[in-house]
C-alpha cells in the first residue's frame, strides 16, 4: 500500500517502533518486501516492548501498544504539515491522532471491544476515515452517520508487479495454499489439509503449502505421511506468486471463528484469481460474499467428504477469466482511497 502511494507521487513515510534485534534499515525493508518505489523510513524508540516480560503477555501487549501509540503520535505531530495524513492499522494511534486536526485513515481488519470503544469516542470526528475489508465488519460496529459516511469498504488487493514477466508451466491437479499459517496467533487448520490429502481419492493431486512461520512448518512436517503434500515454508512474495501460477487450485481455510466466518477479505484470494487459479474455500459467509466468485467452490468446515467432493468437482471445471480482477490491484485500491478522500473534502476527484 505504501509503495503505491509513492507510485502516485505522494511523499510517503513509514514509521514503526524500534524494538527487536533485526535490521530496520530502509535497504533491508525494501529488499524483504521487494519494493521498487522510494519512501522514507523512521523508527521511534519503544521503551516498553510487550515481549520484555514472561507473564501477562496479553496485558503487557495492550499496555505497550497504548503507551507507544501516544508517544508515536506526539513525535509524529512535530514533522506533520497541515495537509499531511496519518494512515495506521493500530487503533490507539487512530484515537490519539484524531484528537488533533490531522486527517486519519484507520484500516480496521477485526472486530474488537477496544475498536468499538474507540469508534464511539470518535463518532463526531470529521477528520477520521475508516477502511473496512467488507460490509459485514462495518455493520458489526453500528457506526453513527458521521463515521459511516467517512468509512470506505476496500477489499484486499494484489501487487500487479509481482505477476509481470513470470513464465511457468501450470501443473495439472496442483493445489496451493499461500499465506501465513497463523491467523491472530491461531493455526489456520492446516492439519485438516494434510490429513485429507492422504485419502486415496486424492492420490493424483498435489498439495503445496507456502508460508510460515518456519517453527510451525517444522512441527507440521512431522504430521505429513503422504508424498503428495509439501510444505516449503516462507518465501519472498514473488516466489509465492510463482507457486500460485504453477497451480490449478488455491485454498482458503481458517478456523471456525467469528472473524473467519464474517469479516475476512483474504489477500491470497485476489492473488489466486489474478494468477488464473480456481478457488476452494470453506463455506463461510465472508467467502461467499467475495467478488468475482464464478471460479469459487465451497466445502463445509472440517468435513473431509465435502472437501473431496468439491475438489474433484473444481478439478473438472475450466477457469473463467474476468478482467475485472484488475480493479483489485493495490494501485487501484490507492486510487479508490484518494477519490474517496477528495470527495469528503468537497473536491472534484483527481484524474488518475
Amino acid at each position: 500500500m505504501l509503495e503505491n502511494f509513492s507510485k502516485q507521487e505522494l511523499k510517503s513515510i513509514l514509521i514503526f517502533p524500534d524494538r527487536g534485534n533485526f535490521d530496520k534499515s530502509y535497504e533491508s525493508i525494501k529488499e524483504f518486501y521487494q519494493i521498487e518505489n522510494d519512501f522514507e523510513v523512521k523508527t521511534y524508540k519503544h521503551y516498553l516492548p510487550f515481549n520484555s516480560f514472561k507473564y501477562f503477555e496479553k496485558l503487557t501487549f495492550l499496555i505497550s501498544s497504548f503507551l507507544w501509540s501516544f508517544y508515536g503520535v506526539v513525535k509524529v505531530r512535530k514533522i506533520l504539515g497541515t495537509k499531511d495524513i496519518i494512515m495506521t492499522r493500530t487503533h490507539w494511534i487512530a484515537y490519539f491522532a484524531s484528537i488533533f486536526s490531522t486527517s486519519i485513515i484507520y484500516e480496521c481488519h477485526k472486530f474488537s471491544k477496544i475498536d468499538n470503544f474507540i469508534f464511539k469516542r470518535m463518532r463526531n470526528k470529521k477528520n477520521v476515515v475508516i477502511i473496512f475489508p467488507n460490509k459485514n465488519l462495518e455493520k458489526s460496529f453500528g457506526l453513527n452517520d458521521n463515521l459511516k459516511t467517512n468509512s470506505l469498504i476496500l477489499n484486499s488487493s494484489f501487487n500487479e508487479d509481482f505477476f509481470e514477466n513470470i513464465k511457468v508451466d501450470r501443473v495439472t491437479n496442483r493445489v496451493v495454499f499461500v499465506g501465513s499459517l497463523l491467523r491472530f496467533n491461531e493455526l489456520r487448520n492446516i492439519n485438516f489439509l494434510i490429513d485429507v490429502f492422504s485419502d486415496n481419492r486424492l492420490k493424483e493431486f498435489e498439495l503445496c503449502v507456502v508460508g510460515g512461520p518456519i517453527e510451525i512448518v517444522k512441527k507440521l512436517k512431522k504430521d505429513v505421511s503422504s508424498e503428495n503434500v509439501s510444505l516449503i515454508g516462507p518465501v519472498p512474495q514473488k516466489e509465492a506468486v510463482r507457486e500460485i501460477l504453477k497451480s490449478e487450485l488455491g485454498i482458503l481455510i481458517n478456523d471456525n471463528d467469528i472473524h473467519s466466518k464474517f469479516h475476512t477479505s483474504p489477500l491470497k484470494y485476489f492473488e489466486y484469481l489474478r494468477g488464473g487459479v480456481k478457488v476452494l474455500a470453506v463455506n463461510y459467509p465472508s467467502h461467499k460474499q467475495l467478488p468475482l466468485n464464478e471460479n469459487n467452490f465451497y466445502f463445509e468446515s472440517n468435513d473431509k467428504e465435502s472437501f473431496i467432493k468439491n475438489i474433484l468437482k473444481a478439478s473438472k471445471a475450466t477457469f473463467s477469466q474476468n478482467d475485472e480482477i484488475n480493479n483489485f490491484s493495490y494501485e487501484n485500491r490507492v486510487k479508490k482511497l484518494l477519490i474517496h478522500l477528495a470527495r469528503l473534502e468537497g473536491l472534484e476527484p483527481p484524474t488518475l
